[in-house]
């Protein structure tokens, strides 16, 4: 297998970690009050994300048009920041930035080193379709 050429850091930044708990905390109220689902902090809410966000890919097809980028993205950052949030809670780990090729991401890193970028995850999913199902990263982040 090839190795990459990119160039990649990680840096923890606390600032990082205030502001996505108040994105995820933003995922569940849009949740509760979008689609009557309450997620919960629990890897098993990461399916509910999972079943939100098929019907925000959904709404995203049928009307690209009305639906700006900038709305995507705001989107895109609660459940992103929900999904690393409850990583982060159940399994350890820490927000910060991820510069990858000169670019920078909110990321978190877990405890064995890996680092994952859940905000760009959900984006493709809303963007792109199942293929970028949250469910399934998700359980690939825990080796299941």
């Amino acid at each position: 297998m090839p190795q990459s050429t990119t160039k990649q850091a990680f840096s923890v930044d606390p600032k990082i970690a205030v502001v996505t708990g108040a994105y995820a905390l933003d995922a569940i109220d849009h949740a509760k009050a979008s689609f009557g689902v309450a997620p919960d902090w629990s890897d098993g809410s990461i399916v509910n994300v999972e079943t939100i966000l098929a019907r925000l890919h959904a709404d995203y097809v049928k009307s690209k048009a009305q639906i700006s980028d900038d709305t995507v993205a705001t989107i895109a950052k609660a459940y992103g920041s929900y999904i690393g949030e409850v990583y982060r809670r159940n399994h350890g780990g820490e927000w910060g930035m991820m510069t990858l090729d000169g670019l920078d991401f909110p990321a978190v890193k877990a405890r064995s080193g890996t680092a994952f970028w859940p905000i760009g995850r959900v984006t493709n999913r809303i963007k792109n379709g199942s293929g970028d199902n949250v469910a399934f990263y998700y359980r690939g982040l825990l080796g299941k």
